[in-house]
């Protein structure tokens, strides 16, 4: 049965009864609940969980002992601090605290705000990495080093992507710069995939031109192909941190938790992608995620998703707290990177 708004007292007990469960950890009872509901008589409250129980929200430790919440509660709870603009900014103001300017690195600022946020709520970060094929080039830029590799800059809407590249010894610095000037002006204003699909044919028509830049091209390509390849993340700055205050009962949620974050195909699977706000997703016990929650996020660059951040733990957190974090890192990340254009 879903809870409506005829059924708003049902609504504010699931509230009330998971915020406390979460801060104490403590089996939730009639009389803990009537410190709050002070205008319900215990009875009541006792037909109220009795009722609520039936209907999934609740279940027993023991017979005779209190309730813990379902991972239906733990939905409603959420559903109820996504929708309320007023979250709690105290994780805000932790990120704000260590934030720095960007780095010049695209992909190094992601992995950076992705520390920053697991060190902030003390539980593990995950970037996934899916959409860098949609940003659009700006210049294209091919240094020579002293090893004899070249380092490739791809400056793009959203910041500057760069990798290293093999060079053959036989193209100097002058080829270098040649070659970047020709793809910079087939590719500027394209994406990056597009230029994925399309840099061989277009390097082919130039016929003799580029015909001695093959080997450069081919390295290029393949850097491309790597940097659109999806791709996962995990920060787990305080991994002992994420234990604290757990019951003996969710320290194997924990385990799982950790085992879900080592395999990247899983994570990759749970985190969602296609919705521009945040998403919450809670583990059952045939989930990949089994004992665990994860939230999420979108990354966005002027209105493209470039990749989502999201934060991964057990299913008692501090989810106000974990929400309003999360959803700071990644509007500040569109707001700057929006903002060079």
């Amino acid at each position: 049965m879903k809870i409506d708004e005829k059924n708003k007292r049902k609504h504010d007990i699931i509230l009330k009864a998971v915020d406390d469960y979460i801060h104490t950890a403590q089996p939730i009872t009639s009389g803990g609940l009537n410190a709050y509901f002070t205008d319900i008589s215990s009875a009541t409250l006792r037909n109220e969980l009795n009722a609520l129980e039936s209907m999934g929200y609740f279940r027993q430790l023991h017979t005779s002992g209190g309730r813990v919440p379902t991972d239906l509660a733990y939905r409603e709870y959420v559903n109820a601090i996504l929708e309320n603009d007023k979250l709690n900014y105290k994780s805000i103001k932790k990120v704000l605290n260590s934030y720095e300017d960007r780095s010049i690195s695209l992909i190094s600022t992601l992995s950076t705000l992705a520390k920053r946020l697991s060190r902030a709520t003390n539980y593990p970060a995950v970037l996934v990495q899916h959409g860098l094929k949609n940003l659009t080039i700006v210049n294209i830029q091919i240094i020579p080093l002293i090893q004899k590799d070249a380092l490739l800059l791809i400056e793009t809407n959203a910041g500057i992507i760069d990798d290293n590249i093999a060079l053959d010894p036989n193209i100097d610095r002058d080829a270098c710069v040649e070659a970047s000037d020709y793809l910079t002006k087939h590719f500027k204003d394209k994406t990056i995939g597009y230029m994925v699909d399309n840099i061989n044919d277009v390097c082919l028509k130039a016929g003799a031109q580029m015909i001695q830049f093959k080997s450069l091209i081919d390295s290029v390509a393949d850097a491309l192909i790597a940097v659109i390849k999806t791709k996962c993340d995990v920060s787990n700055e305080n991994p002992t941190k994420m234990l604290d205050g757990m019951s003996k009962s969710e320290f194997d949620d924990a385990k799982n938790v950790f085992e879900f974050l080592e395999d990247a195909d899983n994570v990759i699977d749970v985190v969602k992608t296609d919705t521009n706000d945040l998403n919450f997703t809670i583990g059952g016990e045939e989930s990949k995620l089994k004992g665990g929650m994860m939230m999420s996020a979108p990354i966005m660059v002027n209105g493209v998703p470039i990749a989502s951040l999201a934060l991964v733990g057990p299913k008692r957190i501090d989810y106000a707290n974990v929400a309003a974090a999360l959803k700071f890192i990644v509007c500040q990340i569109d707001h700057q990177k929006g903002g060079n254009d």
